[in-house]
């Protein structure tokens, strides 16, 4: 429920009312704040659309994504690693996906982001309007420390050199229906050993899983500096490192063993990238 509204002229402006007015939020897309579950909620609404940059931009393995960068602008561009074009896919709504801006997915920080989990494993910096960047990672972890002062998103930037493989994958009831689980892994494929690739610097993030998406050092312990074993094996040892809660989105058993299921095929699909 708005209560105010404000369009202030610049980003810094922007910024000031966020710390000043009550109840304040930032309004990009509106996809998230504009549906019904906020509808009894009082909010003071500060438009920044056109206050952030849309740009996406690669210098060398260096890339560049302004937060007002729509997702279907992200799924339409040919300088954005394979996998993250295929994350802003999974909102199926091509309508939404031309609403909806990664700086908004970055500041709902929703547990079932579509993009937060690429964003940690590509091991993103944040510029933030007024404030030091801070890496994905530093985000998060304010964002389970409810810090109330993490200002907003700009931008971000990530390295995508050649060597380094990325995949997302996703898992929902239906191609519409929010993600009961994300996940997305990063590694070098450095040499093969026995006919498969050996991982190195390898990266896992899921979401669905916690109140936010995270990285799990525990699985990336599990398989660095190796081979993949199969399937049934990633699951077996992934499994019971989740400890996922019951909602109406499933049981934790459930969570759990689709969980597992989902990093390997996802961590079997970047190994084919080989």
């Amino acid at each position: 429920m708005v209560k105010a509204y404000f369009r202030p002229k610049s980003a810094q402006e922007a910024l000031l009312l966020l710390s000043q007015e009550e109840n304040a939020v930032l309004l990009a897309g509106g996809t998230y704040l504009m549906t019904s579950q906020f509808a009894e909620s009082p909010m003071t609404a500060i438009a920044i659309t056109g206050l952030v940059p849309k740009v996406i931009e690669r210098h060398g393995d260096n890339i560049i994504i302004g937060a007002g960068a729509t997702f279907q602008e992200i799924a339409d561009s040919g300088l954005v690693p394979e996998a993250l074009r295929e994350a802003a896919l999974c909102m199926a709504d091509r309508n939404i996906r031309n609403r909806a801006t990664i700086g908004g997915n970055i500041g709902a920080n929703k547990s079932c982001s579509s993009l937060v989990p690429f964003l940690l494993v590509a091991e993103a910096h944040y510029s933030r309007v007024g404030a030091p960047a801070l890496s994905a990672s530093e985000w998060q972890a304010a964002a389970e420390a409810a810090a109330t002062e993490r200002g907003f998103v700009a931008a971000l930037e990530f390295e995508a050199p050649p060597d380094r493989r990325f995949a997302c994958g996703r898992y929902a009831r239906t191609s519409c229906d929010v993600s009961v689980l994300t996940c997305a892994v990063s590694a070098e494929l450095a040499a093969i050993g026995h006919g498969r690739p050996i991982l190195r610097g390898l990266r896992v993030a899921m979401g669905g899983l916690s109140p936010h998406a995270r990285r799990f050092p525990e699985i990336e312990r599990l398989f660095e500096a190796s081979s993949l074993p199969a399937k049934a094996e990633i699951e077996a040892a992934a499994a019971p490192l989740f400890s996922p809660k019951s909602d109406v989105r499933g049981s934790a058993d459930f969570k759990r063993y689709r969980a597992a299921a989902l990093l390997a095929d996802v961590l079997t699909s970047m190994e084919a990238q080989a």
